[in-house]
């Protein structure tokens, strides 16, 4: 057994290489732990996009999950301090349920390498149990295989009579033209990746399957029990409304109570105050969609004119609920591996790599439009002994408030990052010097008077920011440097009293 590890150890670098080369955009994951599950998920995530195992541990060399990575040509090991020691890993699934492991890859893991237990590992697990409901797009092409084997069957019967055979050959063209757009909308849904693209397809299907005149997608987040729009078609985007609460229109219903229909919908109905002209609103029908026991979001379709749902009509939405349901629990999965991949876990602002790649990208669309471009580098006045008094819990306080503060005074197009340790740095496109003081100063003074401890915490310890700000291209016209002029300039800040911004010159 000691033979196979060591060996395995050495040929791990040669098939990392192999495996990175030419990649571009692939979350690297590790699994720990050996059980049943992880197998699973080894199975599952090998097979999709984007996603890359690179690496199994389990401390029994016997265990399925490392059997099948064996088996994969995939690096294994029963020391858990090798995971960290991976290159290039983006992520850590613990499988394990052992809180031992799980605290040996907290302490181990390098900054860079985020770890998903618990309740995200509960995420991965959900995704292998929706995965089965797949068989459901088997069972509904046979059923239409059999209604077009008894439309041939009608055929034939119908041969003497022209009229008919006519009428027989449309009720086939139809029903074909069906078969063939469900295929090709099923078929796309396992294609697309993103959550904007998966919600799109989703009212395509319900307008062409169903006929929908309106069809809209919302999704649940769970912070604020809210659905928010992530897709529509029937009406502009600004008739409806972007977000509905849990307790409100046929939308809430259908999350709370299921599948909900109104065929005559009237006047002034709280039901229909989904859109934002409710009067215009005839008919509506909303169906929940489901990832095993959770709701994820809701499916409407919606028209102006009086409507009822057939039986059939029915059935087809609950198919396209059930499909739909599978691939949104893929792509959801797939952008929160992809922000775990990108996100300081203790600020959840954006991490060092990936304010790297957005400054480039930035200054690159400034330079092509001619636009300045501002950053602002800010430091925690005296967090050493900040943290040296009232300890390291205290301290981690301290750095979320400031990412909370920073979040509350920039805009959507502006990317914020942990810069490291108690340093932070914004990007503000389109910014010029004046502006990012503004911001800067912004920033600062709601630091200055942020009260961080409530009184069963202790007293309040005010904390103070300095703040450096440097423009492109005026200081720099490289990221580089921009950053080097912006941290010189914070520099300054703190030499001249801290608690203040300072701009470069």
């Amino acid at each position: 057994m000691a033979d196979r590890t060591e060996v395995t150890r050495m040929e791990y670098p040669a098939t990392s290489v192999a495996g990175t080369e030419g990649r571009s955009g692939q979350v690297r994951i590790a699994i720990a732990g050996g059980g049943l599950r992880a197998t699973s998920v080894l199975r599952l995530l090998s097979d999709i996009e984007n996603l890359l195992v690179v690496a199994v541990y389990d401390s029994n060399r016997a265990a399925p999950a490392v059997r099948l990575a064996d088996d994969l040509g995939m690096f294994t090991t029963t020391a858990i301090s090798e995971l960290a020691q991976i290159p290039d890993l983006d992520l850590i699934l613990d499988m394990s349920e052992e809180p031992s492991v799980h605290k040996a890859l907290e302490n181990q893991r390098p900054p860079s390498v985020g770890v998903v237990a618990g309740c995200g590992a509960e995420l991965v697990w959900d995704l292998l149990i929706a995965k089965k409901r797949s068989e459901e797009q088997e069972k509904i092409f046979v059923e239409l295989q059999v209604a077009y084997d008894k439309i041939r069957s009608h055929e034939r019967r119908l041969q003497g009579s022209k009229e008919a055979l006519e009428k027989a050959n449309e009720e086939l063209e139809s029903r074909l033209a069906e078969i063939f757009f469900t295929h090709e909308f099923f078929k796309a849904l396992t294609s697309y990746s993103s959550v904007e693209d998966v919600a799109s397809l989703i009212v395509d299907g319900a307008n062409g399957i169903l006929g929908a005149e309106i069809s809209c997608v919302y999704l649940f987040e769970q912070r604020d029990w809210t659905l928010k729009l992530r897709a529509s078609q029937g009406r502009p985007e600004e008739s409806f409304r972007p977000v509905v609460a849990v307790s409100e229109t046929i939308i809430g219903a259908a999350f709370r109570d299921g599948f909900t229909q109104q065929s005559d919908v009237p006047m002034d109905s709280e039901l229909a105050r989904w859109s934002a002209v409710p009067e215009d609103i005839r008919s509506q029908a909303a169906l929940p969609l489901r990832a095993g026991e959770a709701i994820i979001g809701v499916l409407l379709v919606a028209s102006s004119t009086y409507r009822e749902l057939t039986s059939a009509e029915r059935d087809r939405l609950q198919v396209i609920g059930n499909q739909s349901s599978l691939a949104l629990q893929n792509a959801l999965l797939h952008e929160e591996l992809e922000r775990l991949s990108i996100t300081d876990r203790l600020t959840e602002l954006y991490n060092h790599g990936y304010f790297q790649q957005r400054l480039e990208i930035e200054m690159g669309r400034a330079a092509r439009f001619g636009h300045r471009l501002s950053v602002i580098m800010l430091d925690i006045d005296n967090f050493k002994q900040y943290n040296d008094r009232y300890g390291h819990p205290r301290g981690d306080k301290v750095l979320q408030a400031v990412s909370s503060i920073i979040r509350q005074n920039l805009r959507e197009i502006d990317v914020a990052a942990r810069y490291g340790g108690e340093e932070f740095i914004l990007v503000l496109p389109e910014t010029d010097v004046e502006g990012a003081l503004a911001v800067a100063e912004r920033i600062r003074k709601s630091m200055s008077e942020y009260e961080f401890f409530t009184a069963e915490e202790g007293p309040s310890a005010p904390q103070t920011v300095s703040l450096g700000v440097a423009t492109y291209p005026v200081h720099a016209t490289t990221p580089a440097r921009l950053v080097e002029t912006a941290d010189r300039a914070m520099y300054e800040a703190k030499r001249l009293g801290k608690n203040r911004v300072a701009a470069s010159t």
